[in-house]
Formats: C-alpha cells, structure tokens, sequence
C-alpha cells in the first residue's frame, strides 16, 4: 500500500509539472452567451477579465461597465467535454465608475486586485474589505491613446505582480512590469509584438497574461485588423531572461486554427489545477459580436 500512495504523488507531481510548462493548447469546447442575458440588475457581457476563484469550478470574471461597477462569481466545469455555465452571485465595487479589464486573486491572501485602463493612464487596484478600490501603482504615461494596463498576473508565491501594458507609443514594442508587491519596486521588461500584414491601424496589442513561474508567461495578443474584418489572437509563451530582462517569445497557438470565429479575447485564466485555460471575450454590447467562453487543455 506504501508503494502505491507513493506512486500516486509521483504521477501527481508529473502532471503538475506539466501544466506548469503549458507548451501546447488543445482546443475543448466553447460556449455563447446570450445577448443582453440578465442576471440580478446587470447585462452579463463585455466580459474584459477572468480569474480562478480559488475554489474548483468557481470563478471570478469581470465586466466593463462605466456605471454599477461589479464582477461576478460564475461556475464553469467540463461535463462530458462540454462547457457548463452558471452565474452564482454578483460582487459590486464600491466605486461610482470603474473602468476595469484585468481581475486577479492573490494566490497567498486571497485578496482581489483590478487594474483599470483609462485614456492615458492606467491603475492598479487592490479591493478593500469594503469593497473599495484602493490604488496600488499607476503607469508611467507611455501607453497609446486607450491602450493601457490590460492584463496582469501574479506569480505563484504572490511576490510579484506582471502587468500588461496593451500597446506602447512605440509602433513595434509594449513592455511588461514586474511589480515587487512587498517592496512597491518594478522592473520594466520589453515585449515585441506582432505585425500583422493587415493590421493598418496597428492595433495589435497585448490584452491578457498569465505567469506560468517567475521566468515565464503566457501572452495574449490581439488585433482587430478592420481592412479584413478579421479579430486576429494568438497565444505566446513569454521567456524572460532574468539577468538581462529581456524576452524571448514562441507561438503555441493561433485562434485562425479553430473551426469557428473567436471574438474579442480579453480575459483567460488556469483553472485549479492548470490543467485547463479558460478564455473570455468582450462583446463590446454589440449584437454583431459575441460573448464567449472558451476552454483549452494545457500540455
């Protein structure tokens, strides 16, 4: 019996460390939700952040909404290979307006932290116990017109914070900060993008990430590229060197490759175990777009 229990964590341990290198995407399954679907006093959609709840199956996704600030608490499990949904409760932000697009559980306290994007400066915000968004750090002024802090992660031990910004002012780089939660300091790591060949706005931008350990992360890049009518996104696994804190990227997947048209990809967290990634899109409150929810395998 002793050789057996000993068996079983091994193998655990290998599956962990799989889902901790997340090289590959398998595509699961995906979900619609309605149109102008109503929960409580809110329109479920324009989702802009998603983020495990610290309970299996629960999590937290966040919705932009310039009145009635809130996120909600939803279920989502794999039945069958088949995404099943349900909305448990929503949590309001004890804020007139809030800007919000990236939503984050510290691994460790368990507290909440948001960043919000406005039109030349962006936020980080950490959720008081009055449901008060308390300013954490602001960014430096360098983000394009409407393209700032969209994305964030933390690290594993909660130490550090990695925040996105969505598109610099310059035309073929952005940057990442490394954020020491304990001492306020940050180092400023430089991300390339993509360009694409029909992306005549430049609009391509990073609008997710996810820390996969200190040295690597997962990278949503996205672009609406409107002279094709196409919502170009594509995962990245982000290498960083940390002596030099540069950055090495590698494609591990391109949404063209599914059978159906993704839409505006803005949120994507590990479930409890990284063993999955869950996407959200942004419907924009446009009847031509969709809400998605989107589930991969990670290996």
């Amino acid at each position: 019996m002793k050789k057996i229990f000993i068996l079983v964590i091994f193998l655990s341990g290998i599956k962990l460390m799989s889902a901790q290198n997340t090289d590959t995407l398998i595509f699961c399954d995906y979900k619609i939700i309605p149109l102008n679907y109503r929960t409580g006093n809110t329109v479920a959609g324009e989702f802009s952040g998603i983020e495990y709840a610290g309970e299996p199956g629960k999590y937290f996704i966040l919705p932009q909404c310039d009145s009635l600030p809130h996120y909600y608490l939803f279920d989502i499990k794999m039945r069958k290979n088949q995404i099943c949904w349900t909305i448990d409760s929503i949590i309001y932000i004890n804020a007139k307006s809030f800007d919000g697009e990236s939503i984050r559980r510290n691994p460790v306290t368990g507290e909440i932290f948001l960043t919000e994007e406005l039109k030349r400066i962006s936020y980080l915000k950490k959720i008081n116990k009055s449901g008060k968004p308390e300013t954490v750090t602001a960014s430096d002024g360098m983000q394009k017109f409407n393209r700032g802090w969209e994305g964030s992660a933390f690290s594993p031990d909660g130490k550090y914070m990695f925040i996105s910004l969505e598109r610099s002012r310059d035309k073929t780089a952005t940057h990442i900060l490394k954020y020491n939660m304990q001492t306020g300091q940050s180092d400023t790591l430089k991300y390339n993008l993509d360009l694409l060949p029909n992306d005549t706005y430049l609009d391509n931008g990073i609008t997710e990430i996810l820390c996969i350990n200190d040295s690597s992360l997962l990278v949503c890049e996205r672009a609406w590229q409107k002279s094709i009518n196409h919502t170009s996104v594509r995962i990245y696994k982000a290498l960083i060197n940390t002596n030099t804190n540069k950055i090495a990227k590698k494609l591990i997947f391109d949404f063209d490759n599914l059978y159906f048209n993704v839409d505006n990809v803005e949120g994507m967290t590990f479930n409890a175990d990284r063993s999955k990634i869950i996407f959200v899109t942004d419907n924009n409150n446009n009847k031509h777009q969709q809400t998605q929810i989107i589930c991969f395998k990670t290996n």
